[in-house]
């Protein structure tokens, strides 16, 4: 089996992962799972040309929960939860992206 599919496969567990979290408390540990998670799927999905549209992604979500916190009584708390956890999940995935974004503009010059 490929890298390209096991982060594939790694990146559908995550998925999993965050929607059952959004009805059952996983704890700090298991956030912290989905975190490094994140971290593994970024290092084996993400390659140089699609460094940006994921980093957009990443904002937008970051943007997406900030307001849905507000809307919690109308989209429910499981909703909240399960957005707040993806965005754990990928937020792993974008701080080793970012890393390597930077590391690669800085060793260039």
């Amino acid at each position: 089996m490929n890298m390209e599919k096991i982060g594939r496969y790694l990146f559908l567990l995550g998925l999993v992962i965050t929607v059952i979290a959004g009805f059952v408390d996983i704890g700090i540990y298991g956030l912290a799972g989905l975190f490094v998670l994140g971290i593994i799927v970024g290092i084996l999905n993400i390659t140089g040309k699609e460094v940006q549209p994921f980093l957009l992604g990443t904002v937008a979500l970051l943007l997406v929960g900030s307001s849905l916190g507000a809307l919690a009584t109308i989209t429910g708390p499981q909703v909240v939860a399960i957005i707040n956890n993806f965005i754990t999940f990928v937020a792993g995935g974008a701080l080793i992206v970012a890393l390597k974004e930077v590391y690669s503009l800085t060793s260039s010059k």
